[in-house]
């Protein structure tokens, strides 16, 4: 039987495929812990569910309950409902037909209960009652851990991407969540999501409902030093060589960013496999890249004809690393229009996830993107 690939992308990397963080992921532990919450926020690609992940693991085996809820999959206050229900009747020790007439006591307006799959495997669902108020509902499920939970038996709960919440009902849900939440004593909340810049603006702002309702914190890319000795250590799981000018060569290309690092290198191997190549160099990295740009030309295509044609020119400005986007030497030598056209046209790329603003810097989310753009435009 062949190796398995020693590097993983795409999906949350636990395990040997885990490196550095201990810092981050200390911070997030003790501040939960200690009964606080926290928002993480950093650009997509950054390991930021993997870490969540690995935090919520640990503290299961601690005698945590724990419970992980996806904003991307809530479109609605029902979604929600069904989606957070579901979620805590998993986490419940018990069997799922006691579960279900547990949370029944402590929710008004559903009916938990127990569905069969065709191989006859139970799983939780709900129906409504009709003529009850959905609001009051939603607090009841929003209160349900507080209630589940105790001194002895605290609960960790972490809604990622939780700046999708926005998107539903707006500032009403937002000022519901937080105002049964801050009465929960025995449970703490991580929020996470990487549009920073929402995110952000929730945990920062005194007009918003969540202001000062945690500690907010950044995750930056990960320690270089640490990238380079994760490399040459999963490499040489497979008898191959990368020196120490390579990764850092490889660290480049992938923009310092833990998703495109796993990725790039997931291809070397693949075709060091094949090629029984024993030393990884320069070239291995390039051809690598080239790999991921025709994998993902498709969608690349298809992302670059949804932009007009003036953020097109913003973005081919900013592939070939301009620094100063808004100087009219800028806008004349990569024939941009008004600062304000620019500036809208930043706005939608963040919003969009494509571009992220650092300070007064601007940069691509996809360091492989940002090589199409300068090929294609």
């Amino acid at each position: 039987m062949g190796q398995n690939n020693p590097f993983k992308f795409g999906s949350v990397v636990m395990g040997e495929f885990f490196y550095d963080r201990k810092e981050e992921l200390l911070r997030i532990k003790q501040t939960l812990a200690g009964g606080n919450n926290i928002t993480l926020y950093a650009p997509r690609r950054y390991g930021k569910s993997s870490l969540v992940k690995k935090a919520l693991s640990e503290f299961e085996r601690e005698g945590f309950t724990t419970v992980y809820l996806d904003f991307m999959s809530v479109y609605s206050r029902e979604t929600f409902i069904k989606n957070y229900t579901s979620a805590i009747a998993n986490k419940q020790s018990s069997s799922i037909e006691n579960a279900a007439k547990k949370i029944a006591k402590f929710i008004s307006g559903i009916v938990p209960s127990v569905a069969f799959d065709p191989t006859g495997m139970p799983s939780f669902s709900l129906s409504w009652i009709e003529g009850k108020d959905k609001e009051q509902t939603l607090i009841d499920v929003i209160n349900l851990p507080e209630k589940l939970a105790d001194k002895n038996h605290k609960w960790i709960i972490a809604f990622d991407e939780f700046q999708e919440i926005t998107k539903l009902n707006g500032e009403n849900f937002e000022k519901l969540l937080r105002s049964a939440i801050q009465h929960h004593q025995n449970v703490s909340y991580l929020f996470l999501g990487s549009k920073t810049h929402i995110l952000k603006d929730m945990f920062n702002n005194k007009n918003r409902a969540f202001y000062n309702a945690a500690s907010v914190m950044g995750l930056e890319t990960i320690d270089e030093s640490e990238s380079k000795d994760y490399l040459v250590s999963r490499f040489n799981c497979s008898a191959m060589e990368i020196g120490i000018e390579t990764s850092a060569y490889l660290l480049k290309r992938a923009g310092n960013i833990p998703y495109y690092i796993q990725f790039i290198a997931f291809e070397i191997w693949q075709t060091a496999m094949i090629t029984k190549t024993g030393e990884i160099t320069n070239t291995h990295v390039d051809e690598a890249v080239e790999n991921i740009l025709n994998l993902k030309s498709d969608y690349y295509w298809e992302l670059t004809n949804r932009q007009t044609g003036n953020r097109k020119k913003v973005l081919f400005a900013l592939s070939c690393g301009v620094k100063e986007l808004f100087s009219k030497q800028t806008a004349k030598e990569y024939y941009l229009g008004a600062v304000s056209s620019t500036q809208k046209a930043i706005e939608v790329l963040i919003n969009e996830g494509i571009i992220e603003r650092k300070n007064s810097n601007f940069f691509f989310s996809d360091p492989i993107y940002k090589e199409f753009i300068r090929r294609v435009l």
